[in-house]
């Protein structure tokens, strides 16, 4: 009978309201900065620097450090937006708010608000940091050692960091589990709202298969010119290097 009191006592549950909403707030304004950051320095490389306008591979570099600042722009706006919603949802007095621990509160109540707080945040974090590295690649490409140096260093912070979260993990069993459930709730939740009575979910939907295709699709894509520089006789992908004479002039 002791040990069973023991149990008994060790289970009391107690109002995690005013921590539930305290976790969702402490996610919300770091989510909000770093998606200020992406979407400020989301275009920095769309002009093509004249002695990198032929490489393929450089454009691919640019295209993929666009596309993953916005996606981090995206994953936290979604961040910021899902924990506005989680907030409001706790202090309505539609849940049940008492739990053994915060985190049996969110799992129990809130999971879909709390699996996709978490997995935006990170993935955000780590495209943002990703993407630097490939900007670091290239504005720091006339010292390729030191180009090559920056980029590591920001990929190992970024591994560490990713590290540190699947040491510490208290559900899901890190990142990849976290990923995972999210894909399975998010598809869920898509799923049972892809009605023609609920279009948004279909438009998100096919939003989302659109957007891989024209990203894999972009890899290969040429490059235009503006339409003076077109007028002039050249796209992006032939302009001249610095001090050379246009394609024109040459056959000229």
């Amino acid at each position: 009978r002791p040990a069973m009191a023991r149990r008994h006592a060790a289970v009391v549950c107690t109002d995690y309201t005013t921590a539930a909403v305290t976790f969702f707030s402490n996610v919300r304004v770091p989510a909000t900065l770093v998606a200020a950051t992406a979407i400020k320095e989301a275009f920095v490389l769309v002009s093509v620097p004249r002695d990198l306008a032929a490489s393929q591979g450089w454009r691919i570099l640019r295209r993929c450090y666009t596309l993953m600042m916005l996606f981090s722009f995206s994953e936290e706006l979604s961040c910021v937006f899902i924990s506005t919603g989680a907030m409001m949802l706790l202090q309505s007095g539609t849940l049940d708010t008492k739990a053994p621990s915060l985190v049996a509160l969110l799992v129990r109540e809130l999971e879909y608000e709390y699996v996709s707080v978490r997995h935006h945040f990170i993935t955000g974090v780590l495209s943002l940091m990703f993407a630097q590295a490939l900007r670091a690649r290239q504005a720091l490409r006339y010292q390729p050692a030191l180009a090559r140096a920056a980029m590591f260093a920001v990929c190992s912070s970024a591994a560490s960091l990713l590290t540190y979260s699947n040491a510490r993990t208290i559900t899901y069993g890190g990142y990849a589990g976290m990923a995972l459930r999210f894909c399975v709730l998010h598809l869920r939740l898509m799923a049972s709202y892809a009605r023609l009575a609920h279009p948004l979910a279909l438009i998100g939907i096919a939003s989302s298969v659109l957007a891989l295709v024209f990203a894999i699709q972009a890899t290969h894509e040429p490059t235009h010119a503006p339409p003076e520089e077109r007028r002039l006789g050249w796209g992006l992908d032939e302009m001249p290097a610095a001090g050379r004479a246009p394609p024109w002039l040459r056959r000229a």
